[in-house]
């Protein structure tokens, strides 16, 4: 056996190997207001590695390229195996371990910014953080990428590594749609284009198994899938939307509520506040610039 060989076969079987160990200290303040990475590297493990924990900061995520391991977050427990990504949540109890028989190789990263829990929601909802992405998602060369990032500790690096976590999210966003592109099925397109062209109807379920051809539980997978929220979430938002534009144009508050598909002002007001903080009146004087200084 080629000594190189033997000497990495010893190490892969005895001892983790670190191949890639960065670390970053962003500027203070700036995970308050952007993404970032604290850490990221690429890991061989031994049969004996694991990491547990009460809690810890960012969220670290994992990508398997080899063997196989298990991951413990959100109160559950899942097998990974190469292509897989997992995202621990560290806010909580949580841990990892390879697998004894064929340990995996990982890269991996520690996000850190505002509000992350929202945004592993975003990409997984309710379902365990761990995707098996598309064949033609590949996140080799984003890691590549990363790496000789943080090395090179250029002027700048907050806002490039924020950009790239912005990229990461992006692949991940089409990797978990199942596929490449962003394209919705015609379906799903068939629905989301009639909604869109009449706000004001209830689109109960009848309704949109009527323009997509599918039926309740199907249209409701789709819209999970590829939009991350539920049809009556994405109506109220596009419903908003148009309020705003409303609003501005002069029309009465009633007038906007009845225009947008809203069962009165009271429950307009009420969806407008819970989604911009503040009333459609006052949104509307602030907007316009009629406010009283």
């Amino acid at each position: 056996m080629d000594k190189g060989v033997h000497s990495l076969y010893k190490t892969r079987m005895s001892e983790t190997a670190f191949l890639e160990n960065l670390h970053y200290v962003p500027e203070p303040g700036w995970t308050l207001a952007a993404a970032s990475v604290l850490r990221a590297g690429k890991v061989m493990a031994a049969p004996d590695y694991r990491i547990v924990r009460a809690a810890h900061p960012g969220q670290d995520i994992l990508y398997c390229l080899s063997g196989g391991g298990v991951v413990e977050t959100l109160g559950e427990r899942a097998h990974i195996r190469p292509g897989q990504l997992v995202w621990i949540a560290n806010e909580l109890r949580h841990g990892h371990f390879a697998d004894r028989k064929v340990p995996w190789t990982l890269l991996w990263f520690r996000l850190d910014g505002p509000n992350l829990p929202a945004l592993r929601r975003k990409l997984f909802g309710d379902r365990f953080p761990r995707a098996t992405l598309a064949g033609n998602v590949n996140l080799v060369p984003w890691f590549d990428r990363l790496f000789t990032t943080m090395r090179r500790r250029e002027p700048g690096l907050d806002l490039r590594l924020n950009q790239l976590v912005a990229d990461f999210l992006a692949m991940i966003d089409r990797g978990l749609a199942g596929s490449g592109e962003r394209e919705l099925p015609p379906s799903l397109t068939a629905a989301v284009n009639a909604m869109r062209g009449n706000l004001g109807l209830a689109w109960e379920a009848d309704d949109l198994s009527a323009v997509s051809g599918l039926g309740p539980s199907q249209i409701r997978r789709l819209f999970r899938k590829h939009l991350r929220t539920s049809p009556r979430q994405w109506l109220i938002r596009e419903r908003l939307m148009q309020a705003q534009s409303l609003l501005v144009s002069g029309r009465s508050l009633a007038q906007v509520a009845e225009m947008c598909g809203f069962c009165d002002v009271y429950h307009f007001s009420r969806e407008f506040k819970r989604s911009t903080g503040v009333a459609p009146s006052s949104w509307r004087r602030s907007e316009l610039g009629t406010q009283t200084l």
